[in-house]
């Protein structure tokens, strides 16, 4: 994998990431998803999504392939703290039939929202001309389609891209200060992190994978400081930014 890192933030007026078992009244995640992050940067180069269930335009990778953990490491770092407010959406009822919607076939829900959210994200490819395309859209704000924040009226602003260099760094057992989310699945020590008493934490079960008929194939469990601190874990391996600190990929 090229040691060249894409990093850029993502802010907005509201965002919401919704939780995969919510029921009537929608609920979101604190950050992003994996899949709802490679799907902005798909976004960003113009990937056209399916035709069809499992069928794709002549030539077209799908994103869940290109940005694949496999080939690509995705890291988020929460810029400022969760702050969650509830607003209520104006829907079409379409309980008896979505042909058949009279005028006063309204209902209104509740949907918990991301309030001023913002974040940075981190991006490592094995393919320098996917690092060169990504990173030239980024800088020169050259999106292919409009970037949002899970709903597509909340747009997204995507601004400060740098590329930094990124190394693979490996311990036995030290604690190490982690800037972004931690996928509890990079820990193996029996007691991997070191809580500050006076923090507050999210743990959420997210998915982190996708086929391209959109299956999630990988879930994982992903923890994130509520204020955006540092999370000291013991971790074999990590990787080490230039100019941002420690990371970990979802």
């Amino acid at each position: 994998m090229s040691n060249r890192l894409i990093v850029f933030e993502v802010s907005g007026e509201y965002g919401h990431f919704r939780k995969f078992n919510t029921t009537t009244s929608p609920l979101t995640y604190p950050i992003p998803t994996r899949t709802a992050l490679t799907g902005l940067l798909g976004a960003v180069l113009g990937i056209e999504r399916e035709t069809a269930p499992g069928r794709f335009p002549g030539n077209v990778t799908p994103v869940q392939e290109l940005f694949s953990s496999a080939v690509c490491g995705v890291a988020i770092q929460l810029l400022s703290p969760v702050k969650k407010v509830n607003i209520g959406f104006n829907l079409l009822d379409t309980g008896n039939s979505f042909f058949e919607i009279k005028k006063s076939g309204r209902t209104q829900i509740e949907f918990e929202l991301l309030k001023n959210p913002a974040f940075r994200v981190f991006v490592q490819h094995q393919d320098e001309t996917v690092i060169d395309k990504l990173s030239e859209r980024l800088t020169n704000n050259a999106h292919h389609f409009t970037p949002y924040l899970g709903l597509s009226q909340f747009t997204a602003v995507l601004s400060n891209t740098v590329v930094c260099s990124a190394t693979l760094k490996t311990s036995a057992g030290n604690t190490v200060p982690i800037q972004s989310a931690v996928n509890l699945s990079a820990l193996t020590d029996s007691s991997p992190i070191e809580f500050n008493q006076t923090a507050h934490y999210y743990v959420e079960t997210m998915p982190i994978e996708l086929s391209k008929e959109r299956v999630v194939t990988r879930y994982g469990e992903v923890l994130v400081d509520a204020d955006g601190g540092a999370v000291a874990v013991r971790t074999n391996t990590w990787i080490e930014t230039s100019d941002f600190g420690n990371i970990l990929y979802l």
